[in-house]
C-alpha cells in the first residue's frame, strides 16, 4: 500500500487566504494475483495486512502518530464498507484478465471514497 499524500494548497496553520482547507488523506492497495515467482494477496488480504500493519505501529509507539492512525482508520472505514466487496469482485475480474489495478482510499474532509484503477 503506497501512503500518497494529498496535494493539497495550504500553507503552515492549514488555511490559505482566511479559509481552512480540508485535509486530504490518500491511500493505494495494489492486489495481485500469485505467481510461482511472486506471492499476491486479494484486495481484503491486503487490507487486512494494512490495517494489522498500523495497529502494530500504533501500538509500539509512545504517542499518537496522526498519520498512522488517519491510514488506520481508512482501512478500517473501507473494510467495513458495502463498497468494499463490489470493489473486491471487480479487482479479481480485472486481474483475472491480466490486468493490473489498484484500489484508491481517500478520505477528504473525514469523508471516505474508494476508486477502482485499471492500469
Amino acid at each position: 500500500m503506497r501512503n500518497r499524500p494529498a496535494r493539497v494548497a495550504k500553507d503552515a496553520t492549514g488555511i490559505k487566504g482566511g479559509i481552512e482547507v480540508a485535509k486530504q488523506e490518500t491511500y493505494d492497495l495494489e492486489p495481485r494475483y500469485s505467481t510461482n515467482e511472486i506471492s499476491g494477496k486479494c484486495l481484503k488480504c491486503l487490507s487486512e495486512q494494512e490495517l494489522n500493519s498500523c495497529l502494530r505501529q500504533l501500538l509500539r509507539e509512545d504517542g499518537i502518530n496522526p498519520d498512522v492512525q488517519h491510514k488506520y482508520e481508512a482501512l478500517v472505514a473501507f473494510l467495513q464498507s458495502p463498497e468494499s466487496k463490489q470493489l473486491r469482485v471487480e479487482s479479481e475480474r480485472y486481474l483475472s484478465e491480466g490486468k493490473q489495478v489498484s484500489v484508491r482510499i481517500s478520505i477528504i474532509e473525514d469523508r471516505p471514497k474508494y476508486e477502482l484503477i485499471i492500469k
